[in-house]
């Protein structure tokens, strides 16, 4: 199971240790499981639906079990944090505070049935087997909401009289779910966005030597710092701003960097509004069916994403890391 960046580890266990469960939820508080080929049952028999679920899509950094971050090398479907990982809080949205117990325990996911939090050799072994895509999930999902139409209508036929409604966003078999997701990844996939997110990342790093007392957010250099046309270098080869000529050609590389990856981020808020628009997808789904927004996942490059009056602009978070 992998556990995205800003969330913890699972912990060593000592073989010896006493490896019944406590019933304490840290497991549970560490983040939901990463979802196999035989959860999909959950997903027909309507116990878990797509709105439950976050991907975290290939290349994506995330921590594996042995604390290491690494970028994933294919997509990741698990069950979401109940608080969207805000403030790095990756609980699972099961977990009941209250009394530490899991909502769903007779239609746990496998990786929940196989862990014992002190003993983990189970979850080991389990966590690269068969690891469901979303098309996977979509396809389950459809099939199991035709057959809950299916008897909803049945039971509610003589005392409404109304004709069931069609299933809408991810159980809507006419959306063509593959074609939408390739989509979406051609202008926001990691894979795609590799050379940028590496620009940036140089840049932030370069930005924070130079900045290391930053209190307040710093914007990263955009078109608009750039001058109309270069100034003319003296014989030392420096222009009248003292850079030379690799300077000049860096701070270029990080302006197209900074826009390329600023149009990425509205490409990504807007193909999520149409996905609504014209899927019939709910808010709650699009984590799932998009995985996380650029926004969100910038931190990866060392960066942060800020709304301003005029759309998205690139900072760097004072004392961030990469």
């Amino acid at each position: 199971m992998h556990n995205e960046h800003d969330m913890p580890a699972l912990a060593p266990q000592d073989a010896a240790a006493d490896t019944d469960c406590r019933g304490c939820g840290t497991c549970c508080r560490k983040g939901g499981p990463a979802l196999h080929a035989e959860d999909l049952a959950l997903f027909r028999a309507g116990h878990l639906a797509p709105e439950h679920c976050l991907t975290l899509r290939a290349g994506e950094l995330a921590r594996d079990l042995d604390g290491q971050l690494r970028p994933l090398e294919r997509e990741l479907v698990k069950l979401r944090p109940r608080m969207a990982a805000r403030g790095g809080d990756w609980t699972c949205l099961f977990l009941n505070q209250a009394d530490s117990r899991c909502s769903v325990y007779a239609h746990r996911p496998a990786e929940c049935r196989a862990l014992l939090c002190r003993d983990t050799w189970a979850i080991q072994t389990l966590h690269a087997v068969e690891r469901v895509t979303r098309l996977d999930v979509l396809a389950a999902w459809a099939e199991g909401a035709a057959a809950r139409a299916s008897a909803a209508a049945d039971a509610t036929q003589a005392d409404a009289g109304q004709p069931h409604a069609a299933p809408a966003g991810c159980a809507n078999p006419g959306v063509p779910w593959a074609d939408i997701l390739a989509a979406h990844e051609e202008r926001c996939g990691y894979a795609v966005l590799a050379p940028v997110g590496a620009a940036l990342q140089r840049a932030a790093e370069e930005m924070r030597a130079r900045n290391p007392g930053a209190v307040h957010p710093v914007p990263l250099p955009g078109l608009l710092d750039l001058p109309d046309a270069p100034d003319v270098p003296d014989a030392s080869g420096q222009d009248a701003s003292g850079q030379d000529a690799a300077g000049q050609a860096g701070a270029a590389e990080v302006a197209e960097a900074v826009a390329t990856f600023l149009d990425a981020v509205r490409f990504d808020f807007a193909f999520r509004s149409l996905v609504r628009e014209r899927a019939g997808a709910a808010m709650e789904e699009l984590d799932f069916l998009l995985g996380r927004t650029l926004a969100a996942t910038a931190v990866m490059y060392g960066v942060a994403v800020r709304m301003t009056a005029d759309g998205p602009e690139l900072v760097l978070p004072p004392g961030s890391g990469s």
